[in-house]
């Protein structure tokens, strides 16, 4: 099974997905899905989904991959737990902004309370994943509105612990 977060018309989504012989069962942010597919020729697939049929071109780019459905093309980036902290590391942050676990692991401690004022690198928590413990910081100033994990939680990769507004 995979997992994980994407960009999708930069919209961020949350997926898993396992795929079969003849098809793949996904869930997209809560949605469930189950798919008759088959690759027609490398790039190009066929998907049955809800009495539906739907050809679709898929073509590899630096960024990841633009899918082009029914004339409609649909930039993908699948972003893997380096790429997210890659990404939080970097350039400026408006609105409110994720904070996602880097790896599995569990939270051994809190270090700011929802509600808290946190400076950009501030730690949030404390995270242990294999046998090391990491401290997960801030990626910008704002202030905690949703702290989604307690000490003692177990956390999967791309699992939210936390929004900063």
């Amino acid at each position: 099974m995979r997992r994980g977060t994407a960009l999708v018309a930069g919209e961020r989504v949350n997926y898993q997905w396992n795929a079969h012989t003849n098809g793949i069962e996904a869930t997209v942010d809560d949605r469930e899905y189950r798919l008759e597919t088959r690759e027609i020729r490398p790039g190009v697939y066929w998907f049955s989904w809800n009495g539906r049929s739907v050809e679709a071109a898929v073509l590899r780019t630096d960024q990841g991959y633009i899918v082009s459905i029914v004339g409609q093309h649909v930039p993908v980036e699948f972003i893997d737990s380096r790429k997210a902290l890659r990404r939080a590391a970097q350039g400026q942050h408006e609105g409110v902004v994720e904070v996602r676990a880097p790896m599995p692991g569990k939270i051994v401690r809190i270090l700011a309370a929802e509600g808290a004022d946190v400076a950009a690198h501030q730690g949030i928590v404390v995270m242990e994943a294999m046998k090391m413990q990491n401290e997960i910081r801030a990626p910008k100033q704002g202030k905690i509105v949703k702290l989604a994990v307690e000490a003692g939680s177990a956390l999967n990769s791309a699992d939210l612990i936390a929004l900063i507004e």
